[in-house]
């Protein structure tokens, strides 16, 4: 069966799409398919009373289609297929990178920002403001109605503690919502502003009512503070993200002081416990197959062999639509890019910025990049030859285009071997298993120009090195390893 061609731009960054793109694009391929089908499911589940709540996690690195995949999900509850029948749900979709951790705060200025929607003509300012406004307007009076509530919440709590009438006044709110038979659809996108990277943490306050949250995450989960939905975004597992805000000294470490627990014990942080069970996971994983599919129908300019290459590095519909962008720009006249070190033409410029600002980064009084190094050429050399993935077979040929010296293949190989174990311990490559490796996915993103790294922290020069830092201080801590850095010659 020959798949659909679309005409239709698809943008880097799903919180570019217009109410008109919403109405328009079509989700149903991969991944994303499957979650936003099991996803309205399990609302209508809620909504058709055959259970009174349901808690669904997504999971998928930066620019896997989790954002595009919740504001379908809510244009289609608001203006699209699903407007009829779940009339009485009411979406409160919080991008928690762009706000601090107040939670009462937080869906008093939602609730205002759709005030402000459906009584001008402006365009929705907010790209957590979904839906047509007209199908807004007719839910003027459920508005109306939230903002009356959040109002009254409010003068119940002045005189209590700030975190509070932040965390338990916005659970107040909506059991308020359940008592006029309204099901509240509570949106956590970009769950690791707050975890990890702790830009959704911007005041005491904020940290404070998080620290709460954490702490009653189990309550949230078993639908036993308001009957509705929950779905919570993250790039990786919460866990994943914990021990990595420790390990770079990250914002979460304030939130660990305030529950009482050590930082060496990321097991005990409420939020990750075992018994943290969801109704639905849903993991954005692509793979080739589907990325091609994705390519094919909305004709994307991606060559086969680096559509291959790139799922097993970053496998995410952003990175092959920034490819597609790029490459028009670079090769206007190609219809595909015929050629690895064509591709390496569009990264170059990033990866050598990279390397420069490497060349100037020290851990403790010496350079990182010394002056009998050379790990940091043959790195750039594997990535301009297209070595993204190697594995044992490909040593041999590795060991070719690095020019490397040896008496015969066995040395050779264990040449090679030794240069790509060093390169990941430094963070340059990851080890996937025995004999294979592939380039870090955070350097491939960097390179693209993709805003975000994969862990959804920002792709600045500074995060990238700062997580390069990182791999070789752990390293440094592991015993044997020779004082005088990462290497001489490797």
């Amino acid at each position: 069966m020959t798949e659909q061609i679309v005409t239709f731009e698809l943008q880097p960054k799903a919180e570019s799409y217009t109410q008109d793109a919403l109405a328009k694009i079509d989700i149903n391929i991969g991944p994303v398919g499957y979650a936003y089908r099991g996803i309205l499911e399990e609302i209508k589940s809620v909504k058709e009373r055959s259970k009174n709540f349901t808690a669904l996690y997504v999971e998928g690195l930066y620019g896997s289609g989790k954002t595009l995949l919740l504001r379908k999900i809510v244009y289609d509850i608001i203006s699209g297929q699903y407007k009829e029948e779940m009339k009485n749900v009411f979406p409160i979709y919080f991008f928690l990178g762009e706000m601090d951790f107040k939670l009462l705060d937080g869906i008093k200025m939602y609730i205002e920002d759709l005030k402000t929607y459906i009584s001008t003509d402006e365009l929705p300012v907010k790209p957590n403001i979904i839906g047509e406004k007209s199908d807004w307007k007719n839910r003027e009076q459920m508005i109306e109605g939230c903002l009356k509530i959040i109002n009254d919440v409010e003068g119940r709590y002045k005189d209590k503690k700030l975190e509070e009438k932040q965390l338990r006044g916005f659970f107040d709110v909506l059991r308020e919502l359940n008592k006029q038979g309204i099901i509240p659809l509570i949106i956590f996108d970009e769950f690791e502003r707050v975890v990890y990277s702790g830009e959704g943490l911007k005041s005491e306050l904020g940290r404070s009512t998080f620290a709460a949250f954490a702490s009653m995450y189990l309550e949230l989960t078993r639908g036993h503070i308001y009957s509705g939905a929950f779905i919570i975004a993250t790039t990786n597992s919460i866990r994943e993200l914990v021990e990595k805000a420790i390990a770079e000294e990250k914002p979460l470490r304030h939130i660990f002081n305030a529950l009482g627990i050590g930082l060496g014990k990321p097991d005990e942080f409420p939020m990750v416990r075992s018994h943290i069970v969801y109704d639905g996971e849903f993991k954005l994983d692509w793979d080739t197959f589907h990325l091609d599919i994705l390519a094919k129908r909305y004709k994307l300019i991606i060559h086969e062999r680096l559509l291959e290459l790139i799922s097993k590095v970053l496998p995410t519909p952003r990175a092959i639509i920034q490819i597609d962008r790029k490459t028009r720009i670079y090769y206007p006249k190609e219809k595909e890019v015929l050629s690895l070190d064509k591709f390496y033409k569009i990264i170059e410029k990033r990866i050598n910025m990279f390397i420069e600002a490497l060349k100037k980064e020290k851990i403790g009084k010496g350079y990182i990049i010394t002056s009998k190094s050379l790990w940091h050429e043959r790195f750039v050399k594997l990535i301009e030859k297209g070595y993204f993935i190697i594995k044992s077979d490909d040593y041999l040929s590795v060991a070719k285009s690095l020019e490397i010296e040896a008496k015969n293949d066995r040395e050779a190989r264990r040449k090679v071997s030794q240069i790509l174990n060093n390169l990941s311990q430094i963070g340059l490559f990851e080890k996937l298993g025995a004999g294979e490796f592939r380039l870090n996915p955070h350097i491939l993103a960097y390179a693209l120009e993709i805003e975000n790294l994969p862990d959804g922290s920002k792709a600045t020069i500074d995060e990238l090195l700062n997580k390069v830092r990182t791999a070789m201080e752990n390293r440094r801590k592991k015993p044997n390893t020779k004082k005088e850095g990462i290497e001489a010659r490797s």
